[in-house]
This record gives C-alpha cells, sequence and structure tokens, in this order.
C-alpha cells in the first residue's frame, strides 16, 4: 500500500477525491486538502488534478505505508546510493581523520 502525492506539468496538485483524470475547477475550503485560507470561513475556487494516474503528470511521490514479502519492480528491488557527500568540511575532516591548512 502507498500514498501519493503528485502534480501535473502546470503544477496543479492531486487529490484523492476527484475520480477523473484531468482538471477540475472545485470550491474548495478549509476541510479540504490543497487549500489554506487565509481568513475564517474563506472558500476558493482551486484547479486540482484527477486522483487517476496517467502520463501527464510529471511529479509523483509515494510513501510506503505497509512492506510485503515482494519486492515492488523498480521501486523497492534496488539501492541508490547517496550522491552527495558531507557539506561541512570540518566534519568531512574529522571523519577521515586529515588535516587541512588554509594560507
Amino acid at each position: 500500500m502507498a500514498t501519493e502525492v503528485a502534480a501535473d506539468v502546470l503544477g496543479f496538485p492531486m487529490k484523492q477525491d476527484v475520480l477523473i483524470h484531468g482538471h477540475v475547477v472545485l470550491l474548495l475550503t478549509k476541510v479540504c486538502s490543497c487549500y489554506r485560507p487565509r481568513r475564517t470561513e474563506e472558500r476558493k475556487y482551486k484547479s486540482v488534478w484527477g486522483c487517476m494516474v496517467d502520463a501527464n503528470l510529471s511529479v509523483l511521490n509515494m510513501v510506503i505505508v505497509k512492506k510485503v514479502e515482494k519486492d515492488i519492480p523498480g521501486l523497492t528491488d534496488t539501492t541508490v546510493p547517496h550522491r552527495l557527500g558531507l557539506k561541512v568540511t570540518s566534519r568531512t575532516c574529522k571523519l577521515f581523520s586529515l588535516f587541512l591548512f588554509f594560507f
């Protein structure tokens, strides 16, 4: 099982209650996702994307909620090494016992 958050090429967020694949304009309130009102009882029409996944999505973020015994191909069967190292030079020097002299 997984929960997903997505956005299309134009940046419209995905809403799980809308059961189509495409843009829909909804009147959103405080209790709805995809909108945070600035004043009390404020409502606003916003464009959202339906919850069906297709090729028009540009970003699809997933959180794995429960791990099963089988691997998900392309997601949990491979391990990706970290690309970036430590940002602070002093931590790197302590880690590898290096001495840097700046002149």
